[in-house]
């Protein structure tokens, strides 16, 4: 499974059937997910579970990643 690590958060990019992994506590974490083959969904570990951050879904990957950049951002202030 493809990751990568922005501004201090790392990022899944789940393949279709790939189950996510149960990350480290020390960096918080996010997934994006393809949902209906053309939006992204934005995932977050939160309390050792998965959970869906609500809507926007995305329209593009780089919309999603930028979503989970604010919202790593955020939550360290």
């Amino acid at each position: 499974m493809d990751n990568m690590i922005i501004s201090g958060i790392r990022i899944y990019f789940p393949k279709s059937g790939e189950h996510l992994p149960s990350p480290d506590k020390g960096m918080q974490t996010f997934a994006i997910t393809v949902a209906d083959g053309e939006c992204f969904r934005l995932l977050a570990f939160v309390n050792s579970r998965w959970v869906m951050q609500g809507m926007p879904e995305f329209g593009n990957m780089g919309q999603a990643i930028m979503g989970a950049v604010r919202q790593g951002k955020s939550a360290w202030h």
